[in-house]
């Protein structure tokens, strides 16, 4: 476009920011895959051992700490551990989300007429809390 408008300095900056762009483009899975919620310690192992370096996020780890491990070599096992860490992550939130509603179930007993036992009450709100939460996961 800025060619055709014989806009020739422009053109080349955007040349060159094209040619830089092109070039991170193949970091971005790896780096997403790192940045995936749920990274834990045992995540970052593996992928220190995956890589042979020792990888673990610090107060100023940045993209240039990234590159000069080389660590896109191992970019394919860095997407499958963060994918794991991401599903693990999302299970470990819907975990919690349970114990909340199950936090409010309260099961009573109601003596039964003259016979000296009980009956269960509260079933209902226990039953539609596992009936949902059994659709859900």
């Amino acid at each position: 476009m800025f060619r055709n408008k014989n806009m020739t300095k422009i053109a080349k900056v955007a040349e060159i920011i094209q040619e830089k762009i092109a070039e991170f483009a193949p970091n971005v899975p790896m780096l997403c895959a790192m940045l995936t919620e749920g990274m834990k310690d045992r995540h970052w192992a593996a992928i220190s051992e995956a890589a042979g370096v020792e990888v673990k996020p610090f107060e100023g780890f940045t993209v240039k700490n990234i590159q000069s491990m080389n660590l896109i070599k191992h970019t394919e096992i860095i997407e499958t551990i963060g994918d794991r860490a991401g599903k693990e992550y999302g299970i470990e939130k819907s975990l919690e989300r349970m114990k909340i509603e199950w936090e409010s179930v309260f099961l009573s007993l109601k003596p039964f007429k003259t016979s000296g036992t009980s009956t269960v009450l509260g079933f209902d709100d226990a039953g539609a809390i596992l009936d949902e939460q059994i659709v859900l996961t």
